[in-house]
């Protein structure tokens, strides 16, 4: 940061972001429906952050006032952009920070993360076609050049690995998913 060190803060700070990276790309794509603006926010997000770390009580609160930031920020590239989608009203805005607040860390959290990094290459794809680029079951069958039905097929084994494993790890057993 203008050719100094940072500072111990300040590398919590990235530690922090790096760590919630996923979970606040998701957030903001969620918003902004768009995954290349939902990386240029993901940047404004970044700076916002380590300027106003100081402004941070304690790193548990970390995934709620980043999300917060987000919003904002997403927000505001909505509505400097000419061909935004409409933006989502503030009452749904208000239902997906829940949702989302729900879904910051936890141990259920923490085995999903765990179970996906252990899933086949394949598998692996598959879901982040699925749910990370949000295509559809048909236009899945067509970027694997597959029939629907075997897509649907390949989707509940999946998910069906996906649970057993995180029942598993919530256990504190290891599944093995390949």
């Amino acid at each position: 940061m203008n050719g100094r060190l940072m500072t111990v803060e300040q590398e919590v700070l990235v530690r922090l972001l790096l760590g919630q990276r996923s979970m606040l790309l998701g957030y903001i794509a969620s918003l902004v429906r768009d995954a290349h603006l939902a990386e240029d926010v993901f940047q404004e997000v970044a700076l916002v952050v380590l300027k106003k770390g100081d402004e941070l009580a304690d790193a548990e609160g970390f995934p709620a006032w980043a999300r917060t930031i987000a919003r904002l920020e997403a927000m505001n590239a909505l509505r400097r952009r000419t061909k935004a989608p409409v933006s989502l009203d503030a009452s749904v805005l208000d239902v997906l920070d829940r949702h989302w607040a729900a879904a910051d860390g936890g141990p259920t959290s923490d085995a999903l993360r765990t179970c996906l990094q252990r899933l086949p290459p394949r598998s692996r794809r598959v879901v982040e076609l699925r749910y990370r680029d949000d295509l559809s079951g048909k236009a899945l069958a067509e970027r694997l050049a597959q029939p629907l039905n075997t897509v649907y097929v390949t989707l509940a084994r999946v998910h069906r690995m996906l649970s057993e494993c995180v029942r598993s790890q919530l256990r504190g057993g290891k599944a093995d998913l390949a």
